[in-house]
């Protein structure tokens, strides 16, 4: 009775931290996933005199204009993946598109099947290629406010159904930064500020 008793509280104790560790290995594992999907994009790039999917034409191989209905509020982002289908030659397998943590989503199986209902992450209106501040790409668990103090009007944040009241956002120069809900609304407004 008392080994049992013992084994239930040490059980108790390192349960929090397993969850724990458990929840951080999934971010890391999105956070991989969004790494290829930059790759994939710049290799799309470097081939487009700098210019990703969403600002090169249709007509000319890319997805511009990005449709009014893909739009979110304060249109910074957009749920369009037809730029991450553009770029699927470098990207290996669509399953990449889906979050480990993200519930609702099933994984693609193939580039055909990618759908807004498959896919975790969200789509840059205006990314810049000279500019490493530029979001490219990122988690889409994102909620807005209407906020008369934001530059767009809206304020962001990550809901918390995902990643723990924080997301990842992929940059145009590759990286993949861990962003935290009280640093995301900065974040975005930096990369759409006007400039190189």
């Amino acid at each position: 009775m008392v080994a049992t008793l013992i084994i239930a509280i040490l059980v108790a104790l390192l349960l929090p931290a397993i969850m724990k560790a458990k929840v951080k290995g999934l971010q890391t594992f999105c956070s991989n996933n969004l790494r290829g999907v930059g790759i994939g994009l710049i290799s799309y790039a470097e081939s487009h005199d700098g210019n990703f999917p969403q600002q090169v034409p249709a007509a000319q191989g890319g997805c511009a204009p990005i449709p009014t209905s893909a739009l979110r509020p304060g249109g910074l982002i957009a749920s369009d993946v037809r730029p991450f289908i553009i770029a699927s030659n470098s990207l290996g397998s669509a399953k990449i598109l889906a979050c480990p943590t993200d519930r609702d989503k099933r994984p693609p199986v193939s580039f055909s099947q990618v759908r807004g209902t498959n896919v975790s992450y969200f789509t840059s209106v205006r990314p810049r290629r000279s500019n490493l501040n530029t979001v490219l790409s990122g988690d889409n668990h994102i909620n807005w406010l209407q906020s008369g103090a934001s530059p767009i009007g809206y304020r962001p944040f990550w809901n918390t159904n995902r990643h723990d009241d924080s997301g990842n956002l992929l940059f145009s120069d590759g990286r993949v930064q861990g962003i935290g809900s009280k640093d995301l609304a900065p974040t975005l407004y930096r990369a759409a500020a006007p400039g190189p």
